[in-house]
C-alpha cells in the first residue's frame, strides 16, 4: 500500500467505533508501527488514530502508559522537518499534553 493509501486507511480507521476495549487495543497495536514511518502524513495519521482510541481505554493500564511513551519520539522527530510539519507536530504535542 502506498503512503497516501496508508493515510486514507488510517483516516478511515479513526472514524471506526470499536466494539470493546480489546478491539480498540488490537487496533492500537496494529497502528503503532506506523509511528516509525518516514512519511510525516502517515505518522500524524497514526497519532490521530491512537489518540482517538486511547480515550476509549482504561487510562491506568500499562498498555496506555506504553503507548504514550511511544507517541513522543515520532513527534519530536517531526520537529526537525519543514516549518509546516513542525507546526502540525507542535499542535499535536500541545493536544496530547492537554489530555
Amino acid at each position: 500500500c502506498s503512503e497516501w493509501g496508508q493515510v486514507f486507511i488510517l483516516d478511515a480507521i479513526s472514524n471506526y467505533s470499536p466494539k470493546d476495549d480489546k478491539d480498540a487495543q488490537s487496533i492500537c497495536e496494529r497502528v503503532t508501527p506506523r509511528l516509525a514511518h518516514a512519511n510525516s502524513a502517515v505518522v500524524l495519521s497514526s497519532v490521530k488514530v491512537l489518540m482517538k482510541f486511547l480515550e476509549l481505554l482504561d487510562q491506568q493500564s500499562e498498555f496506555i502508559q506504553n503507548l504514550y511513551r511511544k507517541l513522543s519520539p515520532p513527534l519530536v522527530t517531526l520537529l526537525s522537518a519543514e516549518p509546516e510539519i513542525q507546526y502540525v507536530a507542535l499542535r499535536n504535542i500541545n493536544l496530547i499534553v492537554q489530555k
